[in-house]
């Protein structure tokens, strides 16, 4: 199948956010992040958008490539340039989590969940990666950012090492621009009115770590707690064995399986 036109992405939006949208789509490139950020570089304005077919250099979070086949998923990223200090750069990736969700229950009647703070879920399987990625300026404001969200449409054949935990929304392949309107639609009515944090009610309701026992990462060991629910700033809120309440700000969170885990 070939790749869609910018056309018929601008044609699915409100035609407010149409007209301030630059949409940009490829057959193949290395990266959709890494051309936003080159575009960035010189100057291209808010709202820029890349879309590609296939990636031959996708990647996630922690340098980790991000399986991107010809025709498999909706590879896509957007520039960005927020008024925020850094640490309110968060926003950004949960914005486009509920936005992803949002638009995938909406057009495929599947529930989403989401797994702080970047990955949606699908019946059980990581179904999408986000990651933002953003320049800072020395007086830790950003510059720009770049926020890239990989889709996996349609299975067209994962590798072995990710055949038991990769998962796709279970779509065709000629669902994506449909499919990159609604999330560029609501990412943007959410982006648009950051300080409200409107985003963050379908985010917590979606949360799939939200009472399960956790294993996270800090300071260079491993640890294990209960996470209890999600702050206005984002951040996981977890509960240690000896009772100490703590906020994860980053890191890496997984589900530890065992009675009573799902």
């Amino acid at each position: 199948m070939s790749m869609f036109l910018p056309g018929e992405v601008t044609a699915e939006l409100p035609p407010e956010l149409a007209g301030r949208l630059d949409i940009r789509t490829a057959e193949v490139t290395g990266s959709t992040n890494s051309d936003i950020r080159a575009l960035a570089e010189a100057g291209a304005p808010e709202g820029t958008v890349m879309i590609a077919g296939e990636q031959t250099a996708g990647r996630g979070r922690f340098g980790r490539s991000f399986y991107s086949p010809r025709d498999g998923g909706l590879y896509m990223s957007v520039l960005l340039r927020p008024e925020l200090p850094v640490t309110d750069s968060l926003a950004m990736t949960v914005c486009a989590a509920s936005a992803t969700a949002e638009a995938i229950e909406e057009l495929t009647g599947k529930k989403a969940g989401i797994k702080w703070v970047n990955d949606i879920y699908i019946d059980g399987r990581k179904a999408v990666g986000i990651l933002t990625e953003a320049s800072v300026e020395t007086d830790g404001h950003i510059n720009y950012a770049v926020t890239g969200t990989g889709i996996n449409v349609t299975d067209m054949g994962f590798p072995e090492e990710l055949r038991e935990k990769a998962g796709t929304i279970g779509a065709g392949a000629e669902l994506r621009p449909k499919l990159a309107a609604a999330v560029l639609g609501r990412f943007f009515a959410y982006y648009g009115k950051l300080p409200d944090k409107g985003y963050l009610s379908g985010y917590r309701r979606r949360s799939i770590l939200t009472g399960k026992t956790i294993e996270y990462e800090r300071g260079g060991g491993v640890f294990t707690a209960k996470a209890v629910g999600i702050d206005d700033d984002a951040n996981l809120i977890v509960i240690t064995p000896r009772g100490e309440e703590l906020r994860l700000g980053s890191g890496e969170v997984n589900i530890i399986m065992g009675k009573g885990e799902q």
